[in-house]
């Protein structure tokens, strides 16, 4: 290794030509940047939870929508279509005339 006195007093690295002159442009070109990423970065975070927002709400409206409004009752037109009502109890099993008590009594309300 080199004692300092072998080296003297000359600086033992060389400066590049014209660093310390546009060493601030570098510098503030630097910044900006640096700031543009994180503008970039902050525009796809929102787009991001944008989009998850409007997908959630589209699962949603999915869901709930194709439910909305329908009941679990047979309508009357359903219902007439029948050649009579009698042969339809009489088809009927045993679960199916409790599910149609519960309703009824549900329904009569």
């Amino acid at each position: 290794m080199k004692d300092f006195e072998e080296i003297g007093y000359k600086i033992p690295y060389r400066m590049p030509d014209n660093f310390m002159e546009d060493f601030t442009e570098r510098i503030v070109g630097k910044i900006a940047q640096e700031q543009e990423r994180e503008r970039m970065v902050a525009h796809r975070r929102v787009r991001v939870i944008w989009s998850s927002v409007i997908s959630a709400a589209a699962v949603a409206l999915l869901l709930i929508v194709p439910f909305a409004g329908r009941t679990c009752a047979p309508s009357y037109e359903a219902i007439s279509q029948c050649q009579s009502i009698d042969d339809m109890f009489q088809t009927m099993s045993a679960d199916e005339l409790g599910l149609y008590s519960m309703m009824n009594n549900y329904y009569a309300d």
